[in-house]
């Protein structure tokens, strides 16, 4: 079954229109919330972690 050249180039325009709302989308959201690089969050995270680690005191060990 073929289809007509009209009904083909309808198809494709509503393809290729659905395609740019959906990159104009993710444009928008990427452009709204910058993500910080992976370095700077594991840098953050180690950083937390250690001065955790420096606040709590020493466990104690029981006395058999």
């Amino acid at each position: 079954m073929e289809m007509s050249d009209y009904a083909l180039a309808q198809l494709t325009k509503e393809r290729l229109a659905h395609a740019r709302e959906v990159a104009a989308h993710r444009a928008l959201v990427t452009s709204l919330a910058p993500r910080t690089p992976l370095r700077v969050r594991l840098g953050g995270a180690l950083i937390a972690f250690g001065q955790r680690l420096l606040a709590e005191p020493a466990p104690q060990r029981a006395a058999s």
